[in-house]
């Protein structure tokens, strides 16, 4: 009787030491296998998905500036802005356009981009962005002078633009 408890009692032991001893394991083999499937990726890969993301914001930058713009147009329309206000607004939108045209084409200069997709949506973005500009720039020629000439040539760029936009987004008309 006295054996079978000794027995027993070893083997409670043992299953106890080896249950800390798992528990002291578990950490070190999550952290090992967490660390190697967070590297089993290419460059390949992580580019591609860093080109999407970079993809998804440009086009959302494009978006809202591109309601922006119309917004303001509306605003003006409607009296909520004055001619001053509506200057200030598109000048902040021209120089933020400025900055945007000339780091991605600085970007594209430097060949940064190996597919051929990747090289003309980056010029996509930087026509559409110029698109923009000249659509701000024609909002305040009617700011200055609103006549039938100067609203058709707004509205021309505004719908060339979307329909720029609208195509690199993937949006059916």
């Amino acid at each position: 009787m006295y054996a079978k408890q000794a027995v027993t009692e070893t083997n409670r032991q043992i299953n106890k030491f080896n249950l800390n001893k798992m528990k002291k394991l578990i950490l070190p083999i999550l952290l090992f296998f967490v660390c190697f499937n967070s590297f089993s990726q290419t460059c390949e890969e992580r580019e591609n998905k860093l080109l999407n993301l970079m993809g998804s914001f440009s086009a959302g930058f494009l978006y809202n500036t591109y309601g922006l713009i119309g917004s303001i147009a509306d605003g003006f329309e409607l009296g909520a802005y004055n001619a001053t206000t509506v200057t200030d607004l598109l000048d902040a939108q021209k120089t933020v356009a400025d900055n945007m045209i000339n780091a991605v084409e600085k970007i594209s200069a430097e060949n940064v981009f190996l597919k051929q997709t990747d090289k003309e949506y980056v010029m996509a973005i930087i026509n559409i962005i110029k698109g923009l500009k000249i659509q701000s720039q024609l909002l305040l020629v009617i700011v200055k002078n609103k006549t039938q000439k100067n609203s058709t040539a707004y509205e021309e760029q505004r719908t060339k633009n979307w329909k720029d936009l609208s195509k690199l987004m993937g949006i059916k008309e």
